[in-house]
């Protein structure tokens, strides 16, 4: 079994140290490859305006854009790139950079 990063996720590719904790959850929607329509539900949400960060059940692939929805009112729904997913107790920890907020 493989610890979780603490909050504050951080990477050669991605720093998110500013992130804060939000409640509730998002589901991240692939856009591209063969993966495409693949849905994951995302917990443990922490978010800037660059970097989300959360816990998934299954891997997402390095690389794969994402469109992340969220059940927060007032959240806008926003574009990103998985730039890192590592092993997480019984799921993985992700890394999305996101795209500017339309």
């Amino acid at each position: 079994m493989n610890q979780c990063p603490l909050p504050g996720f951080s990477s050669g590719t991605l720093f998110t140290a500013a992130t804060r904790p939000v409640s509730g959850t998002a589901t991240a929607f692939h856009l591209d490859g063969d993966r495409f329509g693949t849905m994951h539900h995302l917990l443990e949400l922490s978010i800037s305006e660059e970097v989300l960060e959360a816990r998934v059940v299954e891997a997402l692939p390095t690389g794969s854009t994402v469109s992340l929805g969220f059940e927060k009112p007032g959240m806008t729904a926003r574009r990103g790139e998985v730039v890192n997913c590592d092993p997480c107790d019984e799921g993985w920890r992700v890394g999305i950079r996101l795209a500017e907020a339309a």
